[in-house]
C-alpha cells in the first residue's frame, strides 16, 4: 500500500458544496486516468527494484553486471520519462472529447497506487498501440484484419455503393479495423468501452497530425526472453499512417466513420439496423457469450452478415465476483446456427496478438473466422 495514500479520503467519494456528486463514468475515468499518471512512479520503482536486487549481489558478480555503472538504468529511466510525457499530453486532451463532466477528473485525480489490473492495462494499451498503429504491428495485425477486408470486398464488389454498407465493429480498441474498413469505403461505427482504449483512439484518430509523429518505449519492462538491453529500450513510431491527413480527402466521400463509447450490449438498442456486424478478437470478452450471439442477430437487418475471427480465451473465467460462460467452439457454432444464422464460411487463422516481435517468447492463437448471415 502507498504511504501517501493510506490516510488519504478517496477523492472520487466526496462532492464539494458547489458541486454535484460525480458520476459514476467521471468515477470511473479517475480511476483509469490516475493509473496512467501513476506510470511514472510505477517505472522507478521497477528501476529501484532492480537496483536493490543487484546491491545484494558479491562485488564479483557485480563487477560481471558492470554495476552500478550499467547504463542500462539509466536509460530505462529516461523511456519512462519520455512514455509518461507522452501520457501527460494525450490524456487531457482525450479528455476533452468526452465534454465538460469528464475534465473534473483531472482536478480530483490523485497520485494513489493503482490496483495491479489497472497498471497492467496502461501497459497493455502501449503493446496495443504497436498492433494497430505502427510498421511494427502491421504483421500482427494484418493476419486477422485482411481476412475480414477480403470477405466484405468480396461480397460488396461495387466501391461505389459501399457507403450503404452499414458495419458496426464492437470490440474496437484503438480503432485501426473500424478505420480500414472505413477506407475501403464501407460506412463504420467503432464501438470500445475500455476507456485505456478509448483515451488512445481519440487521440490519434483526431489529433495526430502526420504519420510517426511519437514515439513510445513499450518494452521497457520486458525483462524475461530478452535478446538484449538494447532490444528492450527500442523505440517505436507511431501513427504508421496519419488519420488527419486521410480524414480531410475522406470528405468528400458519402460514406461515415465514428467510434462510441460504451459496452456492446447496452449501446445498441435498435433491430434490424446494421448490415454487418464485425468482431474480431471479441465475442469470447462476454460473461455470457450467449447474450452477443442473440444481441448480433437482433441488431443485424434481414440479409445481414456477421464476420467473426479471434480464439475463445474467456475473458471471466475464474475472475472471482464475475459470471462466466465458456462454450468449446463446437457448441458456439450450433447456438449460432439454432438462434437463426445460417453458417456460410468457416476456417482457422493463425496469428499472434500484441506479441514483441524481437522476445524469444511469441504466442500464437489459431483463430476461428467465420461467416454467417441472418436470413432475409
Amino acid at each position: 500500500m502507498d504511504p501517501r495514500s493510506e490516510n488519504r479520503p478517496d477523492p472520487t467519494d466526496t462532492a464539494t458544496e458547489n458541486e454535484d456528486p460525480l458520476t459514476e463514468d467521471v468515477r470511473a475515468a479517475e480511476k483509469v486516468v490516475n493509473a496512467f499518471f501513476y506510470y511514472k512512479d510505477y517505472g522507478r520503482e521497477k528501476v529501484l527494484k532492480m537496483a536493490k536486487e543487484m546491491r545484494k549481489l558479491t562485488p564479483a558478480h557485480q563487477q560481471l553486471l558492470n554495476f552500478p555503472r550499467n547504463p542500462h538504468f539509466e536509460k530505462v529511466l529516461r523511456c519512462v520519462l519520455e512514455n509518461d510525457k507522452l501520457i501527460k499530453k494525450i490524456i487531457p486532451i482525450s479528455l476533452e472529447m468526452f465534454g465538460d463532466d469528464f475534465e473534473k477528473v483531472t482536478r480530483i485525480t490523485q497520485l494513489r497506487r493503482p490496483e495491479p489490473d489497472f497498471m497492467s492495462k496502461v501497459l497493455s494499451s502501449f503493446r496495443q498501440l504497436v498492433r494497430e498503429w505502427t510498421d511494427e504491428g502491421r504483421e500482427d495485425r494484418l493476419a486477422t484484419f485482411n481476412p475480414i477486408i477480403d470477405e466484405l470486398r468480396k461480397r460488396f464488389p461495387d466501391e461505389e455503393m459501399r457507403h450503404d454498407i452499414t458495419i458496426l465493429c464492437p470490440g474496437a480498441g484503438l480503432g485501426r479495423l473500424p478505420y480500414e474498413l472505413v477506407l475501403n469505403g464501407f460506412s463504420v461505427i467503432g464501438n470500445e468501452c475500455s476507456l485505456f482504449m478509448l483515451f488512445f483512439s481519440g487521440y490519434i484518430l483526431n489529433v495526430c497530425k502526420k504519420a510517426n509523429e511519437h514515439t513510445i518505449y513499450p518494452y521497457i519492462f520486458d525483462k524475461s526472453n530478452s535478446w538484449s538491453y538494447e532490444d528492450q529500450t527500442r523505440a517505436v513510431s507511431f501513427p504508421d499512417i496519419c488519420p488527419f491527413e486521410i480524414n480531410q480527402e475522406r470528405k468528400k466521400r458519402k460514406n461515415f466513420f465514428g467510434m462510441e463509447a460504451g459496452t456492446f450490449l447496452e449501446s445498441q438498442k435498435k433491430e434490424n439496423i446494421w448490415s454487418c456486424v464485425v468482431t474480431a478478437w471479441f465475442i469470447d470478452t462476454a460473461n455470457n457469450i450467449l447474450d452477443y450471439i442473440e444481441k448480433i442477430y437482433e441488431i443485424l437487418k434481414p440479409g445481414g452478415l456477421w464476420i467473426n475471427v479471434g480464439p475463445l480465451t474467456y475473458h471471466f473465467e475464474d475472475v472471482p465476483g464475475e459470471a462466466s460462460i465458456e462454450i468449446p467452439y463446437k457448441d458456439l457454432m450450433r447456438i449460432i446456427s439454432e438462434v437463426g444464422f445460417v453458417i456460410e464460411e468457416e476456417r482457422q487463422i493463425e496469428s499472434n496478438y500484441t506479441n514483441n516481435m524481437r522476445s524469444m517468447l511469441r504466442s500464437v492463437y489459431t483463430c476461428a473466422f467465420f461467416v454467417a448471415k441472418k436470413p432475409m
